[in-house]
């Protein structure tokens, strides 16, 4: 194994203060729920998580919970993150990820943008 990326982060990892009272350490099971898609021009590779816990109750994982419930794009040589988007913050509601994400090359005013 070359490298990990915690979807949920803990003690001093990036988003580890989004679950409040440390409830990570009791309470989060977020996990890549789809196929990842990769982007070998750019090097990064694309992680689409589900839910921040199985029982869907919040009482007790207060915060954002970081990464659940979202898109991580992550250097696909070391596995840092290069960026995140959250679609829901504190997700109650089992919506996770339930497709690999699409990379699209679209044109807007004429120039070319890369997108996922």
């Amino acid at each position: 194994m070359l490298w990990t990326f915690r979807t949920v982060p803990q003690a001093d990892d990036f988003g580890a203060d989004t679950w409040l009272n440390e409830s990570w350490r009791y309470s989060g099971n977020s996990n890549v729920w789809s196929i990842m898609s990769a982007d070998e021009e750019l090097g990064y590779v694309y992680l689409p998580t589900g839910t921040a816990t199985n029982d869907y109750y919040g009482g007790h994982r207060l915060g954002d919970n970081l990464f659940a419930e979202s898109l991580v794009a992550v250097d696909i040589e070391t596995g840092q993150r290069m960026w995140h988007f959250q679609f829901v913050h504190h997700g109650l509601w089992d919506y996770d990820t339930a497709s690999a994400p699409n990379l699209v090359d679209v044109t807007v005013d004429g120039r070319p943008i890369r997108a996922v």
